[in-house]
């Protein structure tokens, strides 16, 4: 049996469920699998407006769940979760009553595991993810006081590197952690269990297991073998999700999104905040006409048109080409994926292209800064123009584009805040990115390298002191942290940013529907003209008209120029005026420009 608990996105099918399901299935001998999607149940007794606000809010997630673990946490985890829920809607507020919750998630779970019979289980295992660490937990003990028999594993990115370590050694019920991918390691355990020898050679990394020191048999911590190539994998089992949808959501139906996996790990994997590949060793992605049969296989299994890639980074390179595939495919498939900015390449608006007739139709972009010196520290690879190309070409294309800026970064200057406030004058046309305030992730390149970042100590993050119980805290590895430092005039020097991101946000919320159908800063071509249109902050709108060679020299910065590139274009036009010309435009808001480099603002009304 392998289960996916609350929080997870209620409509998805767990793709950790679905893969493994029909891996084992397929390469393992007297293998059979169960999956049980939870969170699917539990988004239908709570409906899935209110399931779905707690879903997208970690810490009110865990302190639901708290109770059940440890019973005296249950006024400070109140407290944490109603925290949160005082700055929600209204209507989540009033449909929010933290003890009701607690008692219809506790009942929902002991009536569960009640009905089932886990004697028929050798394993039992919890795809552990963001979200679902207290909801596993309560899981696993109450299965393990019905059923002693079966071994219960916990994998997943959040059981990575020392964290799962930690959970195994404070926590009895879990007999195995999974590090890293969990196909082979899964197998491996299966077949030992049924008397049979691995297929991994002695030596090989599936072998290089530990013991639990306080006395449980057999081998509990199964290190990552990972798959040479994700093509070898069979297409995952959605169809336990698919029965329980028309089991819980019968008098509402919904079309569900179906998660694919293009890639394993991250190919740049050097940003200094993250700590998302610490499942993965290296970088791995399938052929994209692999790809694109699976995604033809689960729409014409499912009756589904909508897919989202769960890779923390698109290929390049092959999934431009599968989605130059999917743009002759004759179907409205409709996609969403995490990618990075192109690094400055001015192939980026035909890149936009292609995948907007792909049927990519959303994008979350890691933009994180919108200062260059600052994405500099925190190791992104780009640039502050790069980024802001990004958004434009994505909004000219019709692409939604969801991004995040990271605030408070540690050892921030008031410059690289400075120039963070300019740049927002700029982007402000543009679908508005999210304010985040940084986090500490454990293992990320901060966590590792603190007083290069000015951190003088790490710290359990005070939130799960309300959790979990001061003897269980200290021995856990959790994945979020707090740190002593420069928080203090971090979160003084950033605050401008932070209420200007909430001026640009509701301006844009107020305009609706507007900012996709009108831009607020957008050009109409009339050959040898172009009529330039800005909507201002304040709602006044403006007109701007360039004739002529002003015309193409805006046209051509479309794209990411340098001052050479723009003076090779025009040579009659003397470099000065050029520059005096761009600078022009600049002051106008209608073109950014970055260390001789230009980036036209403006996007095409094609209405």
């Amino acid at each position: 049996m392998l289960i996916s608990m609350p929080w997870a996105l209620f409509n998805r099918p767990s793709i950790q469920l679905g893969t493994l399901k029909a891996y084992l299935e397929k390469n393992g001998r007297n293998i059979r699998v169960d999956t049980e999607h939870v969170y699917l149940e539990t988004a239908s007794i709570l409906g899935p407006a209110l399931y779905h606000w707690i879903s997208r809010n970690p810490w009110v997630s865990e302190a639901l769940y708290a109770p059940l673990l440890f019973p005296k946490q249950f006024v400070s985890a109140e407290s944490l979760a109603m925290k949160h829920v005082r700055k929600a809607a209204l209507e989540i507020k009033s449909r929010f009553d933290y003890k009701t919750l607690v008692e219809r998630l506790e009942h929902q779970l002991a009536e569960w595991v009640a009905c089932r019979d886990w004697d028929r289980y050798a394993v039992i295992g919890f795809s552990v993810c963001f979200h679902q660490l207290c909801a596993s937990l309560a899981a696993a003990r109450a299965i393990k006081k019905k059923s002693a028999g079966p071994r219960i594993v916990f994998g997943g990115s959040s059981c990575g590197t020392n964290t799962g370590k930690s959970l195994l050694e404070v926590f009895p019920f879990i007999d195995h952690i999974v590090e890293g991918e969990g196909e082979k390691a899964l197998h491996d355990l299966c077949a030992s269990l049924n008397g049979e020898e691995s297929d991994h050679p002695p030596g090989s990394s599936a072998a290089e297991l530990s013991t639990r020191q306080h006395g449980i048999r057999g081998k509990n911590v199964i290190a990552a073998d990972q798959l040479a190539s994700l093509d070898a994998l069979p297409i995952p089992d959605y169809s336990p999700y698919f029965a329980a949808l028309q089991k819980y959501f019968a008098a509402a139906p919904f079309i569900p999104v179906i998660p694919l996996e293009f890639s394993r790990g991250c190919r740049w994997n050097r940003c200094a905040f993250c700590n998302l590949n610490l499942q993965w060793c290296g970088y791995r992605s399938k052929k994209p006409a692999r790809v694109l049969h699976e995604v033809t296989t689960l729409a014409g299994l499912h009756s589904c048109l909508d897919f989202t890639f769960v890779d923390n980074m698109l290929p390049p390179r092959a999934s431009l080409e599968f989605f130059q595939m999917t743009a002759t495919a004759n179907t409205d498939y409709s996609f969403f994926a995490e990618i990075r900015s192109a690094g400055g390449d001015k192939k980026l608006a035909d890149t936009f292209g292609i995948y907007q007739r792909g049927g990519l139709s959303s994008i979350q972009v890691g933009i994180e800064a919108l200062s260059s010196s600052l994405l500099a520290k925190m190791a992104k690879g780009t640039t502050t123009i790069e980024n802001i190309a990004a958004m434009r070409h994505a909004l000219e294309n019709g692409i939604r584009l969801e991004g995040n800026l990271i605030l408070r970064f540690p050892g921030s200057s008031e410059s690289e805040v400075n120039e963070t406030l300019a740049a927002l004058d700029y982007v402000f046309p543009f679908p508005p990115l999210a304010g985040a305030a940084f986090f500490l992730g454990h293992d990320s390149p901060v966590y590792n390298n603190p007083h290069k970042y000015g951190i003088r100590a790490i710290l359990n993050h005070g939130d799960n002191a309300r959790l979990f119980p001061q003897s269980v805290l200290p021995k856990l590895q959790l994945l979020v942290k707090a740190y002593r430092g420069d928080r203090i005039l971090q979160k003084k020097i950033w605050q401008p940013v932070q209420e200007k991101i909430k001026i640009w946000q509701e301006y844009h919320a107020a305009r609706g529907r507007d900012v996709v159908d009108r831009p607020l800063l957008s050009y109409r071509d009339g050959g040898d003209f172009l009529l330039i249109r800005q909507e201002l902050p304040d709602g006044t709108i403006l007109h701007h008209r360039l004739r002529s060679t002003s015309r193409l020299l805006y046209l051509f910065c479309t794209r990411i120029r340098t001052v050479q590139e723009v003076e090779k274009k025009f040579p009659g036009l003397p470099a000065a005026r050029i520059v005096s010309f761009l600078a022009e435009l600049q002051r106008k808001r209608i073109l950014f420009c970055e260390k001789n480099r230009y980036l036209s603002l403006a996007v095409r009304d094609r209405k």
